[in-house]
């Protein structure tokens, strides 16, 4: 195929998906990482898409957060490459606090560790329901039926009674005043959550940062790990404490996928 006609192909693909990571790319079009990058690079400098982090997305793409299941539909390529990252962090035996995050209901399909997971989120706990090696503990509350998670005094409330050993969450945005959502429901849980263990866990796409969102769920302070797609500028890094850890995916992380 010409570039001509895999660019076109390209815009055709992007009009469906209103974004697409890199990964995404190479599979629609069947070729190499460098090729795909290229493509890209071609349509923005056309004009007729705009090029993010880790991928490229239409003109004029929404500034409002997607929803949860548009964001499902949004780079699945890349977020089961993350969710791969992240499921060493988990150990046998742990007390673990799993956010409503799309990359993280992709973990829950790779987890074959023992331990005990808790969530608000619906689908993390309808995909775990038939783990045996998985306790599941469901906050409930108040199901938000538009994003499929659980909020409210009653959410908060059981979030209360657990020291976590570790929290993984997701983020909407990220900038240096914190982690922001939304949904301020949502946020609260999982600031709650925060602030209930001593193993903060970040995993969220690069282009997430510096973006803006309304209600922090948590500090910086807060996150021992940060797992994200691309390295984060050095700005971003001076954002986190001097102690946080900091991991990316590699070439061989997707080919793995």
């Amino acid at each position: 195929m010409q570039p001509r006609e895999r660019q076109q192909q390209l815009l055709k693909q992007l009009a469906q998906q209103q974004q697409m990571s890199v990964a995404d790319v190479m599979t629609a079009l069947t070729v190499s990482r460098d090729t795909a990058r290229r493509d890209i690079v071609a349509v923005t400098e056309q004009g007729l898409a705009q090029r993010i982090h880790g991928g490229v997305q239409v003109l004029n793409f929404a500034v409002d957060i997607p929803s949860y299941q548009d964001r499902l539909r949004q780079f699945s390529q890349l977020k089961t490459a993350l969710a791969k990252l992240v499921l060493p962090t988990i150990q046998p035996g742990q007390y673990v606090f799993l956010d409503v995050a799309t990359t993280l209901l992709k973990l829950t399909q790779l987890i074959t560790q023992k331990c005990t997971i808790y969530t608000h989120s619906l689908d993390n706990a309808i995909s775990l329901a038939t783990n045996p090696a998985v306790t599941v503990e469901l906050l409930g509350g108040t199901l938000n039926q538009k994003n499929r998670f659980f909020g409210g005094p009653t959410t908060l409330e059981a979030v209360q009674t657990v020291a976590f050993d570790q929290v993984i969450v997701g983020a909407a945005t990220v900038t240096a005043n914190g982690l922001f959502y939304s949904d301020r429901d949502d946020a609260a849980v999982k600031r709650q959550a925060l602030s209930q263990t001593t193993q903060g866990i970040l995993v969220c796409e690069h282009r997430k940062f510096g973006q803006a969102a309304r209600y922090c769920g948590g500090q910086l302070t807060q996150i021992q790990l940060v797992i994200t797609d691309e390295p984060l500028t050095h700005t971003e890094q001076r954002w986190f404490p001097k102690t946080t850890e900091f991991r990316h995916l590699t070439e061989d992380d997707y080919d793995q996928h």
